[in-house]
């Protein structure tokens, strides 16, 4: 972690101290808020505990639903100590398996997570001051302003404090991570803000018909859940496909790991949208699962294949999209995978698109896919007078030099950019050639 990523880590994590030593000692003996607290901290954590993949790569947990709510019916001082007891034993949990590994790993994310929830709360608690807000009931939507600005405090502060440190650490763009959730997730969003200030208005006429809206809500989380575990054992039987791929053609596995890699480092420079980066990267990882459908006499030909074996060799992107195509978490990276061969000319397969009607992510995974051959060991090039492999300078030139023909040029540049970053040395174009 660089010491930026550090500096803004401990600085959320000092920052987090105001609230603590604002609200803590508010709290007394009062025995509701004290049960309020117990309750609120137990749905928080079981939420936190059981996530919810929404979108590739995507977790959101509900437990900001339980937080606002009780905001909303008791006050700062029971958010508070609901957010400290329900989020650290969480984060504890969920991250102990890291304590022995990575023990700085695992209290920079525990205190982070913990401390960026309870600067969020803080965020609400101010709102929801300063615009007046009260408990219920309200007697006019007037009065439903203060809460739903307060959640709006709350859920923008959490996408700003998080967004920022996967800035610095994984080099994904602000602003991309900034605009996530509305883009992607907007009824989500909307529906948690609801939920939380309905579970308010009902507590307020009669607390125990709060499980009224309780049971909705976590019948909700549980088919999203259902739908996550769908999601997974179909990823789980295409990786078995992979794999067994892999018993057959060893190169393509590591193959395949390091065109995701590269392809994933592209995109990035790019600058493309992080869901985006995410199927070019899906289907980087698959973009051979078509091979399965070739017979290993070919995959394993120690010589140059001749013609007959090349028309075998072209059906992989058809047989791997036809593998994809219907699964709804691959519907997506199943055109990459189809178009992975297709070129910026027009001369390649298996469609014969040309230039920008191939999608950007084929064009992609398309580079990274000559360049780890290029640089990968090769037995048979010998008899053509070739190097086993290339270095990675002379691999990118020989890139370069079919870039507007081959690959998009725009991709080649990005790449230059990504290899001349890992060699720590500048590859620089002059009139379109390297120098």
């Amino acid at each position: 972690m660089s010491w930026r990523a550090k500096l803004y880590l401990w600085s959320v994590v000092l920052l987090s101290l105001i609230p603590l030593s604002l609200y803590l000692p508010q709290l007394g003996n009062d025995p509701t808020k004290i049960s309020l607290i117990l309750i609120t901290a137990i749905l928080a954590f079981f939420s936190d505990i059981f996530e919810v993949e929404i979108a590739l790569q995507r977790r959101m947990s509900t437990c900001e639903i339980a937080y606002c709510a009780v905001l909303f019916i008791a006050g700062p001082s029971v958010m508070t100590w609901s957010i400290l007891l329900g989020t650290l034993p969480a984060e504890i949990i969920l991250r102990w398996h890291r304590l022995r590994q990575d023990p700085s790993y695992f209290f920079s994310r525990v205190a982070f997570n913990t401390s960026q929830l309870l600067l969020n709360g803080w965020i609400a608690i101010l709102i929801f001051q300063l615009l007046g807000g009260h408990p219920p009931p309200y007697n006019s939507l007037a009065e439903l302003i203060p809460p739903a600005l307060a959640y709006v405090g709350y859920t923008t502060a959490n996408t700003v404090l998080v967004s920022g440190i996967l800035t610095l650490t994984q080099r994904i763009k602000f602003s991309k991570l900034v605009t996530f959730k509305m883009r992607n997730l907007p009824f989500q969003v909307l529906a948690i803000g609801i939920i939380s200030i309905l579970i308010a208005v009902v507590y307020a006429q009669a607390p125990w018909q709060t499980l009224l809206v309780l049971i909705p809500a976590v019948g909700v989380h549980l088919t999203l859940r259902g739908y996550t575990k769908l999601r997974r054992e179909t990823q789980r039987t295409l990786e078995a496909i992979v794999r067994m791929l892999h018993e057959h053609d060893p190169y393509t596995a590591e193959h395949s790991e390091e065109v995701a890699d590269l392809a994933e480092k592209i995109a990035r420079e790019m600058e493309l949208p992080e869901d985006q980066i995410e199927v070019i990267r899906t289907a980087a990882r698959v973009h051979d699962i078509g091979k399965v459908a070739i017979p290993d006499s070919i995959l394993n030909k120690p010589g140059p294949l001749d013609d007959s074996d090349w028309k075998l060799v072209k059906q992989h992107t058809l047989v791997g999209f036809d593998l994809l195509k219907n699964l709804e978490m691959y519907s997506e990276a199943a055109q990459l995978v189809k178009y992975e061969h297709e070129r910026w000319d027009g001369t390649g397969y298996p469609d014969g698109l040309k230039g920008e009607q191939i999608p950007i992510g084929a064009r992609i995974i398309h580079v990274a896919d000559v360049y780890h051959a290029l640089t990968s060991d090769r037995p048979y090039r010998e008899s053509q007078g070739l190097p086993r492999h290339y270095d990675p300078v002379e691999a990118v030139r020989i890139i370069q030099s079919q870039s507007g023909r081959q690959f998009d040029p725009k991709v080649v540049e990005a790449l230059v950019r990504v290899i001349s970053d890992e060699l720590k040395e500048p590859l620089w174009f002059s009139s379109g050639r390297f120098s």
